[in-house]
C-alpha cells in the first residue's frame, strides 16, 4: 500500500511539473460598461510582463496635465492582436479608448489606441 501511494504521489508530482500553470488577476477594477476617450502625448510606452503599459500626459481645458495609467494585455497576446514593441514613442501625440478604473483613478484598460504620430491603430479585446 505504501509502495502505491508513492507512485502516485511521484506520478502527480511528475504530471504538476509538466502542465504550464495559468494565473491571472482580476479585470474586476475595471468599468467594462463604460468606454472614456482621451487625447494625450505619450510619456512612456511599457512593453513588459506581465502586462504592457501606456502612459500618456492628458492637459484640460484648464491647463491641467495628469497622467493616466492605460493597462494593456500580456506580450505575447498584444503581439498577436499587432501591437509592437516600437509602437509608441516619448512625445507621440495619441488617443486612446479605454475601459476605466472603478476608483476613478486616472486609468483603465485598453480597448484602441491611436498613434496619431505614425498614423497606426492598435486594438486589444483581451
Amino acid at each position: 500500500m505504501k509502495k502505491q501511494l508513492f507512485s502516485i504521489a511521484i506520478l502527480l508530482s511528475l504530471v504538476s511539473a509538466v502542465v504550464p500553470v495559468h494565473a491571472h488577476h482580476s479585470a474586476a477594477m475595471y468599468d467594462h460598461e463604460k468606454d472614456v476617450t482621451v487625447d494625450g502625448t505619450v510619456k512612456e510606452w511599457q512593453w513588459t510582463n506581465p502586462h504592457v503599459f501606456l502612459q500618456v500626459l492628458v492637459t484640460d481645458s484648464k491647463g491641467v496635465t495628469t497622467e493616466w495609467s492605460i493597462e494593456g494585455g500580456a506580450l505575447t497576446n498584444m503581439k498577436r492582436a499587432g501591437w509592437e514593441r516600437t509602437a509608441f514613442n516619448f512625445g507621440d501625440k495619441v488617443t486612446v479608448v479605454f475601459h476605466p478604473l472603478k476608483s476613478g483613478a486616472p486609468g483603465g484598460t485598453v480597448i484602441t489606441a491611436i498613434n496619431k504620430t505614425t498614423g497606426k491603430t492598435y486594438e486589444y479585446h483581451g
